[in-house]
């Protein structure tokens, strides 16, 4: 009765979550989330090299080999605030400094399981991990303004990944490898401007895509210092039908590196330093000038910083913070007025309860601080005639999680 009510359960859950990943999503890593799940946001998305929960199916895969059997189960609520202010030749000025403040919910679920013979693990997840865009009032640019239409303002992106992994710890060397494949479900909807002027085909009506990938993971555990790496492949997705006269190429997402250490200060507490590496410019669509309908995304190499505390109660406290350098630039803030991730620096602090052996429950507040960005007329065309436009972005993000673990086990 209980391996069935278990089932129920976890059926249960992956319908919910499916059905509520196409909200917007928004991110400090680009359009990455910052982590994902209560417990990894209250590290800002650091410990590849420290697992902690099911999460890590997606963060590093081999890492997954040192946890009990669980399932995890998040809600996050992301607060965004956007501003946009229009100008030059080709900006639509009269909106002023426009404003966008909706609320989303984000949530995820991951189940891992160590077998019984202590040398390997699998798990499953389902997740949003990508999103970004906007609704403004008015239109950025000046051209639909003049044919009293109310265009070019509106973009909306999310992806969700199903991810399996299988970890194999390699003999007694200690090494754990791991190999996940990913299945991607992305949507779109916009009414931007394409290179012709006119409003997109799309007309701000919902497209979708599918795609896949995998990842490798790389763990090993040592008396206090423990290593992770991650390499995320480039997940190829089909095109947006509709959007065909806006995207030149399907909108796949960038192969990233993620690598770190986690150190044991003592029993207690742990600090973790991750190092992550997202290529855009290896995706055409995102990489290239918008003069040639990208949108000029440059490379992130982001620095993540977090402390873990386990308390001589039943709490957990977390701290972290990321740095990234926004992939746009002054050069293209014209262009990227309704794509605006340049948010830069996130601090987060978290904590966990353990209610009984079996069970526990996670909370975390991440604050992306403002940034703002003015084009600098220097790019290219678009940025000649949107030369003094202003974006800004902050983000506010509170995950709550529950954890219900189906027994305990000896580390190795």
């Amino acid at each position: 009765m209980r391996t069935n009510s278990n089932h129920t359960l976890i059926h249960a859950l992956t319908v919910i979550t499916v059905l509520s990943l196409t909200p917007l999503l928004h991110a400090t890593d680009g359009t990455q989330l910052t982590g994902i799940g209560a417990v990894q946001q209250g590290t800002a998305g650091a410990g590849v090299a420290s697992p902690a929960d099911s999460t890590w199916v997606l963060l590093n895969p081999a890492a997954i080999i040192d946890l009990d059997t669980r399932l995890d189960v998040s809600f996050e609520l992301f607060a965004p605030e956007r501003h946009n202010r229009p100008r030059g030749l080709f900006g639509n000025s009269f909106a002023g400094n426009m404003s966008d403040n909706g609320m989303f919910m984000i949530p995820s679920m991951g189940y891992s399981h160590r077998l019984e013979h202590g040398r390997s693990a699998w798990g499953i997840g389902l997740y949003g991990v990508s999103g970004m865009g906007v609704e403004y009032k008015a239109s950025r640019a000046i051209l639909p303004r003049l044919f009293l239409q109310n265009g070019d303002r509106r973009t909306e992106y999310s992806v969700a990944q199903l991810v399996f992994a299988y970890a194999h710890r390699l003999g007694d060397s200690g090494w754990t490898l791991a190999f996940a494949p990913h299945l991607n479900y992305s949507m779109f909807k916009s009414d931007m401007l394409t290179l012709s002027f006119s409003t997109t085909r799309g007309n701000n009506h919902w497209d979708d895509a599918y795609g896949a990938g995998f990842s490798i993971g790389a763990y090993k555990r040592w008396d206090r210092l423990s290593y992770g790496l991650t390499y995320t492949s480039r997940q190829w997705l089909t095109e947006f039908k509709d959007y065909k006269d806006l995207f030149f190429e399907s909108m796949d997402l960038p192969q990233m590196v993620q690598t770190g250490f986690a150190y044991a200060i003592t029993p207690q507490l742990q600090a973790a330093i991750d190092y992550k590496w997202i290529d855009w410019t290896g995706i055409g669509q995102i990489g290239v000038s918008p003069i040639r309908g990208g949108f000029g995304w440059k490379d992130q190499h982001i620095i993540k910083l977090g402390m873990t505390w386990t308390t001589p109660s039943r709490w957990t406290l977390r701290a972290g913070f990321s740095h990234a350098e926004s992939p746009i630039d002054r050069r293209h803030v014209f262009a990227n007025a309704l794509f605006p991730a340049i948010t830069e620096n996130s601090a987060a602090v978290g904590a966990s309860f353990r209610i009984t052996e079996q069970s526990e429950i996670h909370f975390a507040y991440t604050h992306s601080f403002e940034n703002t960005l003015t084009d600098n007329g220097k790019g290219d065309l678009f940025s000649l005639v949107g030369k003094g436009s202003k974006i800004s972005l902050r983000e506010d993000e509170f995950t709550v999680q529950y954890t219900w673990k189906f027994g305990n086990r000896k580390k190795i």
